[in-house]
């Protein structure tokens, strides 16, 4: 379904299934929303034994997932033809972007599933109302709360590779205390990411295996009828090893570790009429990537480097609810990042703040038309003031179940601290660079039938890029220098086929293109299709298959770095599962089922076949 079951990030009790939070960044009833949402709640990762993050957002419509190579190496995502680095991603509404990486794009290979409540995919320009990166979307994901008596689960799987894949979770509350702690563990011993036309004479081949241990908590206290507080923090370390593009390299590898932090009060007074929320946020991220001279690469480029990117936050929301169908949400938030690095010596830092003022006024009129207007202004220490706006519609023809919607944005990204500050005598900072741009728009229908068994949904999109940010002749610094565009469609259908069997299809098409050198943007596939069943046959038996196409693309080839349209690919993926008590499930999984030989992106050898067998256990 286009709208999934959401619980709202703000609130102790279970909401509707109908409600959404991260379009209107206030829980919201889905036939209201002006743009584009997938929700993937917790119910569907565990059905469908998605671990990772990159196995959510890798079926979403409107997402392109970019893997360089097996679990833990660097995943980017790009969302309806924009760069990796124009979606803005929060964990329980802390921004996880590293500030001391090199364009500011979030790398996707490290974020579990295991205690998320969902995932909400909005795709659109969202910058009114979260600010800097949210050109493509904003990405969201949100951890359970505790709620009744202390109950837990524990789950492990092995794979065919020796792949291990552990976690477990305690949640519950007592009184006013809420609570859910959470510890994951994930091993693969990995495949070499290089592809087999690149190995050595001499076949040496090595293998570069990857570990994720994260722990998380959410803390919750009900101070009185009307108040509340929440905490929020995630650890993640991580440990892996990778080679160059086409170069067997035993020696490169990295270590991350990533602390995320919110404390959040929240009220609710007024009989509802005013629901303010206060949050303060504080992460850091430490990198440490070494690679020293072996014989298959005497001359690493870095051989020793650091990194560490910190960030200080805090926002000041207020929804009011005028009426019962007249909403203003009025907010400020405020954020200062730290990068620091240091790579064979050479030393860099810089820092930035930037605060944020917005507001936006959401109507129901005529009973079944939703007005939303809303405006930003960003005040930014280096490059001065942003402004940003937002404008969108949704009328519901209940007779026919038909919903229209349509909506504009204009959005911008911050240059990175690597961006304004980085050293270097090719490609480094520039103090003078500025913001980039984004304008879009997007038009759709959504219709229900059958008395709601049937859902299908087509949106059509539109999205200009200006002033992006670029390395241009003689490679000495980053420059305001590209212009692009993107534009396609979205098309959604999902039905309940029998009380027993779910359906599920969705494609996107999407055409992304320099409008300067008028050449098509890499990494971004021109056409996708998903396909998806689950059945189940007996009470206590849930059988699952899918398969993922991606059809035409455009990527760099890895050796002369021509531009190149590599092959396209199918992945088949089957899931079963089997209740054994009400307490106890064993289950299995089937990934990369015929074999496919690809590469995501070009140069990176794509993970071959492998299955799991588990069991989880629940209390």
């Amino acid at each position: 379904m286009p709208f999934g079951a959401a619980k709202a990030q703000t609130e102790p009790d279970v909401l509707l299934p109908s409600l959404v939070v991260t379009p209107d960044r206030v829980p919201t009833d889905a036939d209201k929303v002006t743009g584009t949402v997938t929700v993937i709640t917790n119910k569907e990762m565990q059905e469908r034994q998605l671990r990772t993050a990159t196995d959510v957002l890798r079926t979403v419509p409107g997402i392109s997932v970019q893997q360089s190579g097996g679990q833990g190496t660097l995943t980017s995502v790009f969302v309806r033809g924009s760069n990796s680095n124009h979606v803005l991603v929060l964990i329980d509404g802390v921004n996880v972007s590293d500030p001391s990486s090199p364009n500011g794009a979030v790398d996707f290979a490290h974020f579990l599933t295991e205690n998320l409540d969902r995932i909400e995919v909005v795709r659109g320009p969202m910058s009114t109302l979260y600010g800097s990166q949210a050109i493509g979307g904003v990405i969201n994901m949100v951890t359970k709360a505790g709620k009744g008596p202390m109950n837990g689960a524990a789950f492990t799987e092995l794979g065919t590779r020796l792949q291990t894949n552990s976690g477990g979770y305690v949640r519950g509350s007592i009184g006013r205390f809420d609570y859910n702690l959470t510890g994951a563990f994930t091993y693969s011993p990995n495949d070499t990411i290089v592809p087999a036309r690149f190995w050595p004479p001499n076949g040496f081949v090595d293998t570069d295996p990857y570990r994720n241990f994260t722990v998380a908590g959410r803390l919750g206290f009900q101070i009185d009828d009307n108040t509340r507080v929440n905490y929020f923090g995630r650890f993640i370390d991580t440990q892996v090893k990778y080679d160059q593009v086409g170069l067997e390299d035993p020696n490169a590898g990295g270590f991350t570790q990533q602390f995320f932090n919110r404390l959040e009060f929240e009220g609710n007074y007024f009989d509802g009429r005013w629901k303010p929320t206060i949050g303060i946020n504080y992460s850091t991220t430490y990198r440490h990537d070494q690679d020293f001279p072996s014989f298959q690469n005497p001359f690493p480029f870095t051989q020793d480097a650091y990194y560490n990117g910190r960030r200080l936050a805090a926002d000041f929301k207020n929804q009011i609810n005028v009426t019962d169908t007249l909403m203003v949400l009025l907010g400020v938030d405020y954020e200062r990042t730290w990068a620091y690095s240091n790579a064979d010596g050479a030393l860099a830092w810089g820092t930035m703040a930037q605060t944020g003022l917005y507001a936006q006024v959401k109507a129901t009129v005529l009973e079944n038309l939703t007005l939303s207007l809303g405006g930003r202004i960003d005040l930014n220490d280096t490059f001065g003031t942003v402004s940003t706006w937002r404008a969108g519609a949704t009328y519901l023809i209940r007779e026919t179940e038909t919903r229209l919607k349509a909506s504009y944005g204009t959005a911008f990204k911050a240059p990175s601290l690597f961006e304004l500050y980085g050293a270097g005598f090719f490609c480094g900072g520039n103090r003078n660079i500025q913001p980039e741009y984004s304008r879009g728009w997007e038009a759709g229908v959504e219709q229900s039938l059958f008395n709601k068994k049937v859902t299908v949904s087509a949106t059509y999109f539109f999205n200009t890029f200006n002033n992006l940010i670029q390395c241009p002749p003689p490679f000495v610094s980053l420059q305001n220098v590209a212009n692009a565009q993107s534009q396609g469609f979205e098309f959604v259908l999902d039905a309940a086929i029998t009380s027993w069997l779910d359906f599920h299809f969705d494609y996107t098409y999407t055409l992304a293109r320099n409008v300067d050198t008028d050449q098509p943007l890499v990494r971004r596939p021109v056409s996708v299709f998903n396909v998806r069943a689950v059945a189940r046959p007996w009470s206590n038996v849930r059988l699952g298959a899918g398969l993922l196409q991606v059809n035409e693309r455009n990527d760099f080839n890895a050796t002369t770095g021509a531009l190149m349209q590599p092959a396209p690919y199918s992945l088949v993926r089957l899931t079963a599962s089997y209740d054994v008590t009400p307490g106890v499930e064993l289950f299995a999984r089937a990934e990369n089922l015929l074999n496919r030989v690809y590469e995501e992106p070009e140069g990176f050898q794509a993970p071959y076949f492998q299955a799991f067998f588990g069991v989880k256990a629940k209390f």
